[in-house]
């Protein structure tokens, strides 16, 4: 009896090792998402992988390896690679995460993952690849030099005030209680008696405030114009702080935006300078010609560019001829001779 019980496992082993094994890997299926397509420097990214036996039959052995794209930091590993032995029964599936970093601006769009299969015995084995998909973007950091950031706090102060000097008591979008602050000319007579007591207009700014912010890559090193992007990150999430609308120019693969603000269009932007290889396509003297000739009425300009040659600011003080207001120039300096 005990024959036939061990001449049966041998058989169910052959079987297993001869049947199974070797269409394994065609029946396996990877599902995977990153949770982001957009991510700080350093942010964790969650890759989220399911590997699935679609067979009616189990899959003994399996070696699983997941490579993020090149650069990525997971923690407490320094391979980038994630590896797994494990069993799948039919139709079953083993879900599971990494997290992992991307530390420089850039795009990745690329990881790998091998999955070995074997017989049950270990005599041999059978690998298949595909690349992962990711397409993750990281954007620039944000600008911490001190210089640049105290001129640009003041110039965003100075559109701030001229936009409240500049409130349009045609555009009105409420109506508050008087207090006796606020001048008589801001009493509106019929709400107040409507309503039975004094009432004054509540105004917003004018609607023709707005920004160009303007990306000079036509010359400079690449770590400073690795700067001059952080720059325009920081230019441009502090526009949409105070919901300036702003157009954005450039010169180079970092591309051009028409005006807006807001979540969308402040993306859309980051995905560009992420993916940016610095690459510039014309001159600074045709980015301003470009400038002046799409120039409108209450439009502040901000030009981010490494230091500028005598011939760039020239053409700065072109543009400034056809400006209402002084223009705001934020050049990004390196110390060559720092660590």
């Amino acid at each position: 009896m005990i024959t036939f019980i061990l001449a049966g496992l041998a058989a169910v082993i052959l079987l297993l090792q001869f049947l199974i094994a070797p269409g394994a890997s065609r029946h396996l299926r990877l599902r995977y998402d990153f949770d982001t397509q957009l991510a700080e420097p350093g942010e964790t990214v969650a890759f989220s992988g399911r590997l699935i036996n679609s067979w009616f039959l189990p899959i003994l052995y399996i070696n699983f390896y997941e490579y993020m794209p090149e650069g990525a930091v997971i923690p407490g590993n320094k391979s980038g690679c994630e590896a797994h032995s494990i069993y799948l029964l039919p139709h079953r599936g083993y879900a599971h995460t990494v997290l992992f970093s991307l530390p420089k601006r850039g795009v990745y769009r690329r990881g790998r993952y091998y999955v070995q299969t074997g017989d049950f015995l270990g005599f041999k084995s059978w690998v298949t690849s595909e690349d992962l998909d990711c397409g993750i973007t990281v954007m620039p950091k944000l600008c911490t030099d001190e210089p640049v950031l105290r001129i640009l706090g003041g110039y965003i102060g100075d559109i701030s005030v001229r936009r409240f000097i500049m409130e349009d008591p045609v555009l009105t979008v409420g109506y508050l209680d008087y207090t006796g602050r606020e001048p008589m000319k801001k009493i509106s007579w019929k709400h107040s008696a409507r309503t039975g007591r004094l009432m004054v207009k509540n105004s917003d700014f004018t609607v023709d405030a707005n920004a160009a912010v303007v990306l000079n890559l036509a010359s400079g090193s690449d770590a400073e114009k690795e700067k001059c992007l952080e720059i325009v990150r920081t230019v441009c999430e502090r526009l949409e702080r105070e919901r300036i609308p702003y157009q954005f120019l450039s010169n180079g693969d970092a591309g051009n935006l028409e005006e807006g603000f807001g979540a969308k269009h402040v993306n859309q932007l980051m995905m560009n300078l992420g993916r940016s290889a610095l690459f510039c396509y014309f001159s600074f003297d045709r980015l301003i010609e470009r400038c002046i000739r799409e120039r409108k009425k209450s439009r502040s300009y901000f030009i981010i560019s490494a230091p500028m040659s005598a011939e760039e600011r020239e053409a700065l003080g072109r543009l400034q001829r056809y400006s209402e207001y002084e223009i705001c120039v934020l050049e990004a300096e390196v110390d060559h001779d720092g660590c």
